[in-house]
C-alpha cells in the first residue's frame, strides 16, 4: 500500500515579503537609523526626491531632502526626540517641505514611525502638483474677487427663478445694498415693475436659449434715466445644463451724452459751414505740385454749379473754370504762398458750367506738413454783385467825365503854384479877381472849393495829392 503525501507549501520569510511590498509600493518608502543616516530607500523614493538607493543609503536625511533653511530646525526636532523619546509626528500624516535632486522645492504628505533601537520608518507621497494647484486655484479666485468687487462694471448671478445668488461691490454702490440683503430677492424688489419685467424677460430668454445677448436698458435713478450696456450670460453646470444667468452692466450714459453732443455739435458746425458766405475749403499741393481738395463747403454749389463729391474727387473741376484771363495771376499767387508761406489772396473770375462769369476773391492761410506739403484752409467769396457795381460806377464816372468835357468852360489840371493859372483868371470879372484868389489858396491848402461868381461862372476848384489843382469852369446862364 503507497502513502502519498501532500506536498509540504512553507511561507516565504516575513523579511522576503516586506522586501516586495516596499519595493512595489507607490509610496516613497525610507527608513533611518537613530543618527539620521538612511538605512533604505525604495523605487518610489528615487521617483520623488531624484537619488537612487544606492547614492542614498548612508546619507544623512537632513542633508539629502530637507531644504536648507529647515535643517537646523529639523536637526533640533530630531535630537529632543531621542533625548525625550516624545514627538507629535509620530504615527500621523503631516505635510512638510522637501526638495528635489534638482534644487525644486516639493510638498509632501508623510507619515513617520518608530522601529525602536532601529531607528525610524516613513511612508511619503508628493503632493506638490496638487499643491500648486491649490495655490494656482487660490490665486485665481483672489483675482476673479479682485475683479468683481473694483470693476465699474454691476455683476449680478440669478438662478432660473429669478433670485439673486450674488451681487458684486458695484452692484451694492449702485442700489445701495448689501450683497448678503440681495441673495434670495428678485429685480423686483428693487425696480418699477416695467423695468424689472423686462429684466426677468431677457433673464428667460437667455437661459432657454443659453446663448449670451447684449441689450441697451435704460433705469431709472430718481428723476434721472441712466442708459446701461447690458450683457447676459447663460451659466451652465458641468453637464452643460442652464442653472442661472449671469448679468453684467456697464453705465453708457456718460458716453451716450458724449456722442449726443458730438452729434449736435457737428450739425451746428456744419449748419455754420454751409451757411457761412461762400465756400469754404481746405486747398492741398503735394511736394510734387499733385493739388487736391480735402474738403469743401456747400456754397461751391453756388459758386461753380458743382457738386461738393465732384470737387474732393477732383479738384481739376474746380481749376478749370478759371476764366483764361485770370488763371495766369492765379497761377502765381499759388505758387508764391506756397513757397514764402505768405496769406494767398486773389481776385479773378471763373466761368460756370451754364456760360455765366462769377468774380471771386480768395483768401487763405498756408501750413507746411511734415512731408512737404502745403495746405491752404481759406474761403471764396463771390463779389459779382460788387464787382458789376465797379463797373456801373466806372461807365457812371465816364460818363460825367464826357459830359463835364463837354459843358465844361474850363476843365484842366494844373500845378498849386502861388495864384490862379492865367487862363481861369481870364475868364474872370475885374471885380472877382479878390475871391479868385482866396478860392485858389484855399485849395492848394487841401480844402475843396466851389462858387458862383458875379457874371454866372461856376468855379469848382479840386486839389489833388500830387501838388495839384483839378480846374472846372461852367457857366451857368446858358442852363435851361
Amino acid at each position: 500500500m503507497f502513502t502519498v503525501e501532500a506536498p509540504q507549501i512553507s511561507a516565504p520569510p516575513a523579511a522576503a515579503l516586506r522586501e516586495r511590498a516596499v519595493g512595489s509600493t507607490g509610496l516613497a518608502y525610507l527608513q533611518i537609523d537613530r543618527s539620521g543616516e538612511i538605512r533604505d530607500w525604495n523605487p518610489a523614493a528615487q521617483k520623488i526626491f531624484g537619488w537612487t538607493r544606492d547614492e542614498a543609503v548612508g546619507e544623512r536625511l537632513t542633508e539629502l531632502i530637507i531644504p536648507p533653511a529647515l535643517r537646523s530646525a529639523h536637526s533640533a526636532g530630531f535630537a529632543r526626540y531621542l533625548v525625550s523619546g516624545e514627538s507629535d509626528m509620530l504615527g500621523c500624516p503631516v505635510e512638510v517641505p522637501g526638495v528635489h535632486r534638482d534644487g525644486s522645492e516639493l510638498r509632501l504628505s508623510m507619515t513617520i514611525d518608530s522601529l525602536g533601537e532601529d531607528g525610524f520608518f516613513a511612508f511619503i507621497t508628493d503632493q506638490t502638483d496638487g499643491h500648486r494647484a491649490q495655490q494656482e486655484l487660490q490665486r485665481s479666485n483672489t483675482l476673479i474677487s479682485a475683479i468683481l468687487q473694483h470693476t465699474t462694471a454691476m455683476i449680478s448671478a440669478k438662478d432660473l427663478g429669478g433670485r439673486y445668488l450674488f451681487v458684486n461691490g458695484e452692484y451694492e454702490r449702485v442700489f445701495q445694498v448689501t450683497a448678503a440683503d440681495m441673495v434670495g430677492r428678485t429685480e423686483a424688489d428693487l425696480l418699477s415693475a416695467p423695468v424689472a419685467a423686462l429684466g426677468r424677460t431677457h433673464d428667460q430668454e437667455v437661459a432657454e436659449t443659453g446663448t449670451a445677448k447684449t441689450v441697451l436698458e435704460e433705469i431709472p435713478f430718481g428723476d434721472e434715466i441712466r442708459q446701461y450696456v447690458v450683457t447676459r450670460v447663460p451659466l451652465t453646470d458641468p453637464d452643460g445644463s442652464v442653472y442661472g444667468v449671469c448679468t453684467i452692466g456697464i453705465d453708457d450714459t456718460g458716453r451716450q451724452r458724449n456722442e449726443a453732443t458730438i452729434a449736435d455739435g457737428e450739425r451746428r458746425f456744419w449748419n455754420t459751414v454751409n451757411n457761412a458766405p461762400g465756400m469754404l475749403y481746405q486747398f492741398r499741393m503735394e511736394p510734387t505740385g499733385e493739388t487736391s481738395f480735402t474738403f469743401v463747403s456747400d456754397g461751391c454749389r453756388d459758386i461753380y454749379q458743382i457738386e461738393p463729391d465732384e470737387v474732393l474727387a477732383n479738384g481739376g473741376n474746380v481749376l478749370q473754370t478759371i476764366a483764361v484771363e485770370d488763371l495766369e495771376t492765379y497761377t502765381a499767387s499759388v505758387m508764391r504762398s506756397a513757397e514764402t508761406l505768405e496769406p494767398w489772396d486773389w481776385r479773378g473770375s471763373v466761368v460756370r458750367r451754364d456760360g455765366t462769369r462769377r468774380w471771386l476773391y480768395g483768401a487763405a492761410r498756408p501750413h507746411r506738413e511734415p512731408g512737404g506739403a502745403t495746405v491752404w484752409d481759406g474761403m471764396l467769396l463771390d463779389r459779382t454783385r460788387e464787382r458789376h457795381t465797379e463797373l456801373d460806377l466806372e461807365a457812371v464816372r465816364g460818363d460825367l467825365a464826357d459830359l463835364v468835357s463837354r459843358l465844361a468852360v474850363l476843365d484842366v489840371t494844373v500845378p498849386a503854384g502861388d495864384g490862379p493859372v492865367p487862363a481861369l483868371s481870364a475868364l474872370v470879372t475885374e471885380t472877382d479877381q479878390g475871391e479868385l484868389a482866396g478860392m485858389w489858396k484855399s485849395a492848394a491848402a487841401g480844402d475843396r472849393v466851389d462858387a458862383v461868381l458875379a457874371d454866372g461862372l461856376l468855379v469848382r476848384l479840386r486839389p489833388r495829392g500830387d501838388q495839384s489843382i483839378g480846374v472846372s469852369c461852367f457857366r451857368l446862364d446858358g442852363c435851361a
